[in-house]
């Protein structure tokens, strides 16, 4: 069984919504995750980060659980998707509230912790979504947009400005505003 792939009706859709051009839409698409909600198995996309599961659980795991919680991030760590579904597993079994909220999910890498931003009531509902189809997690995405006021920033493509907001204030270190500018203007030569 394969996952729902995003298809043009829904980067028109979301276009709309952020009013925005179809290129940003999949620009922002690629550059967050090379394109992909889902991996091979159907397991959606996720990036585990023991440094928030550190910080949700008050570091008491560590000590015993050293790989999967600790207090600063370490750059490169997880070293795969695979390995985050471990460590997830892991902390899942620990803390499972805290272990979906110090995930990021999906196309766009929307930590658990914003489940609310995104317009969802629960953290079940949200994995629940990330996990149904890439259009749901473009849904999730566009609520989030909306919701943290980013869609001005895409919309004046201010590269900078949107991956400092998005991804923090260490998106210089992989060029996520290089990377986006990059991906529009390669979109953009696409005709409709």
């Amino acid at each position: 069984m394969s996952k729902g792939k995003l298809t043009m009706a829904d980067y028109e859709r979301a276009a709309g919504l952020l009013n925005v051009p179809v290129p940003t839409i999949r620009a922002v698409t690629e550059v967050e995750s090379g394109g992909t909600g889902f991996l091979r198995d159907d397991r959606c996309v996720i990036r585990f980060e023991p440094h928030v599961f550190c910080r949700r659980t008050g570091g008491i795991f560590n000590t015993l659980h050293s790989d999967c919680s600790f207090p600063m991030r370490r750059m490169g760590y997880p070293t795969s998707v695979d390995q985050s579904w471990a460590l997830f597993k892991t902390a899942a079994s620990l803390s499972p509230k805290a272990a979906v909220m110090a995930t990021s999910w999906g196309l766009f890498q929307i930590m658990g912790f914003h489940y609310g931003t995104c317009g969802c009531e629960t953290l079940t509902e949200f994995v629940e979504k990330m996990e149904e189809s890439e259009g749901e997690q473009l849904a999730l995405f566009c609520e989030f947009i909306l919701s943290m006021n980013l869609d001005d920033t895409l919309r004046a493509r201010n590269w900078a400005g949107f991956a400092k907001l998005y991804n923090g204030a260490t998106y210089r270190t992989n060029q996520y505003d290089r990377k986006l500018k990059r991906a529009f203007e390669r979109y953009s030569e696409i005709p409709a």
